[in-house]
């Protein structure tokens, strides 16, 4: 636990519990599955009464308790944690005394401008866009694998509901607060807890994809955060009562009307692309924008420096290939939604940022995820991605795909969803032969849903409905042709690992936390927290098996919030069996 933070990070209500590291072992990891699904039963009952005004266990939005079930499914201008493991690794050096919300000059550098109310000599937390200086700082450090794990969408209030399935206590936030992980996670006592901020530059860009320029309305929202309305630390209660503040630019009239009569003023939420970028780059910019300054210039991500250093680099997602945050830590371009071309440049591949001006990328040496059999029309194709999309695969076209399998001359061992083929073992062996004959992986799976399967809160395969009042329900082959989001890490792991004397950069992301959030499906949300959890604990166990904690840097976190509120924590204590 870093003193700095300890004066905000635990409220004394939580502090006076004084919970065992034992105890805080059991926060996190997957509940073993039983016939008997409490929290499935609370999520199904909670869509089944939605519109109806009652006290619920929780809710999303900024209703209040004793009202509808959702008010907004999007993202928040919430604090998001960061937990950082190794030795390399100073989160002292983003946070408390040296935190850029400190600093006007910092945050003008930041945000194009000095946001209002953002300023705040106190301030304890830091900002995303400082992670990435955290990783330099680590390589900078003697890092010689450095692991970057991202749970899309994850705040404080999410962690804490899975914290509470997980343990059957209502407090168990305190212990993740305090950074009592258990001993798996102490990493030889380097372990470390804070949060960040992840407001935007602005809220919305006019984008042109085919010339890639980028041009801002008026009117557009511009980021900042202030710490009366969104908290001064996690889980704390803000001191003015304003709760559309955090629903930004989806705020109501009523809503913006209450922040101004505090005498305050609206800041955009972020998307994920953006937010996910800064991490990569250290830039912050506009929502949509993957490596792209809301000037219009290419970024550098850290991973781009590190490869030209004689680093591997190699991405993995539970989400398709080349969504928001797997691309922002490779690829360029002024819209999030091209994501043909942004596969294009994962893969070392002639792509429309390249031909606009940005420089030539060798492509990453590993890139594992979903999008397989998705599939879109020419016309819709082309209406999000420009003049240049194929129909076909929404994230690959079949040429490309050809161009890069070594079947065809190209680099990468490629490993598909096969039909009757078990998935962990199609993607395993390509590993391995990958591995063993100095060629790179690609791995393409999914459901059709988009992203693997959800393995719920109690470890089974069948969620309980989201907003929408439909259930995801999965085929036998959707689990067996599918591996999970552990055994893509531990491929990327075959490969990136395999020559000791090379340094090598792995970024892993639950990105179905924020599918599910999302859907404000918390049973969803819950296991995926549970999936991304366990792809943890198979880093570390690379770690301690493979290196040292002297040489390895792990930066945990999430590039922005949803709008979680627990109403009743015994409630969701409950539904731990």
């Amino acid at each position: 636990m870093i003193p700095a933070l300890s004066r905000f990070l635990l409220p004394s209500a939580l502090l006076s519990l004084g919970f065992s590291a034992a105890m805080a072992a059991a926060a996190l990891g997957p509940a073993p599955k039983d016939d008997n699904d409490p929290l499935k039963a609370m999520q199904a009952e909670a869509i089944a009464s939605k519109a109806e005004p009652r006290e619920r266990p929780y809710h999303f939005g900024s209703q209040g308790q004793g009202n509808e079930f959702s008010n907004h499914t999007s993202h928040t201008n919430r604090l998001v944690p960061v937990f950082t493991l190794g030795k390399t690794v100073d989160l002292k050096s983003i946070t408390g005394a040296n935190s850029s919300y400190r600093n006007a000059e910092r945050l003008r550098e930041l945000y194009g401008q000095l946001p209002q109310h953002t300023l705040d000599p106190d301030a304890e937390y830091g900002d995303q866009a400082d992670l990435y200086r955290l990783q330099k700082e680590a390589v900078e450090r003697g890092a010689k694998q450095l692991f970057v794990v991202l749970f899309d969408g994850l705040d404080w209030e999410t962690l804490n509901a899975a914290a509470i399935v997980k343990s059957g206590d209502p407090n168990a936030g305190a212990a993740l607060l305090a950074g009592e992980l258990g001993p798996a996670y102490q990493a030889d006592g380097s372990l470390a807890v804070g949060a960040v901020v992840t407001s935007p530059t602005h809220s919305g860009a006019k984008l042109d994809v085919d010339r890639q320029s980028v041009a801002f309305p008026d009117n557009v929202l511009r980021g900042g955060y202030d710490p009366r309305f969104a908290g001064r630390g996690p889980l704390q209660v803000p001191e003015l009562d304003a709760p559309g503040y955090l629903r930004g630019q989806s705020a109501t009239p009523s809503e913006l009307a209450q922040i101004h009569d505090h005498g305050g003023v609206p800041h955009a939420y972020t998307d994920s692309s953006c937010s996910a970028a800064e991490i990569a780059a250290g830039v912050k910019s506009y929502n949509s924008s993957v490596n792209v300054a809301p000037d219009g210039s290419f970024m550098t991500p850290l991973f781009h420096d590190l490869q030209r250093d004689g680093w591997k680099v190699g991405t993995v997602t539970s989400v398709p290939i080349s969504h928001a945050s797997p691309a922002a830590f490779y690829a360029r371009n002024v819209s999030r939604d091209d994501y043909q071309d942004l596969t294009r440049d994962m893969l070392g591949l002639p792509s429309i940022a390249t031909e606009r001006g940005a420089p030539e990328v060798p492509g990453l040496d590993v890139v594992i995820g979903t999008g397989f059999g998705q599939t879109g029309n020419l016309q819709a194709l082309q209406r999000r991605q420009g003049s240049n999309a194929v129909a076909g695969n929404v994230y690959l076209t079949d040429d490309d795909l050809a161009a890069i399998d070594t079947q065809h001359g190209g680099p990468y061992v490629v490993a598909q969803r096969t039909e009757g083929a078990n998935g962990n073992d199609v993607l395993n062996a390509a590993a391995e032969r990958a591995a063993a004959q100095g060629h790179r992986l690609f791995g393409f799976f999914g459901t059709e849903y988009g992203h693997l399967p959800y393995q719920t809160a109690n470890g089974g395969y069948d969620p309980a409905p989201g907003i929408s009042g439909e259930a995801e329900q999965y085929a036998s082959a959707d689990i067996a042709e599918n591996p999970t989001l552990t055994e893509m890490t531990q491929a990327a792991l075959t490969v990136l690992g395999q020559d000791p004397d090379q340094p090598f950069a792995l970024f892993v992301e639950a990105g179905d936390v924020d599918w599910a959030l999302h859907d404000n499906n918390l049973d969803a949300a819950i296991g995926a927290v549970f999936s991304g959890e366990e792809a943890i604990r198979a880093i570390i166990d690379w770690v301690e098996q493979h290196s040292s904690w002297d040489d390895a840097a792990v930066i945990i976190t999430a590039d922005h919030g949803h709008y979680l509120v627990i109403n009743d924590p015994e409630a969701l204590a409950g539904a731990n069996r």
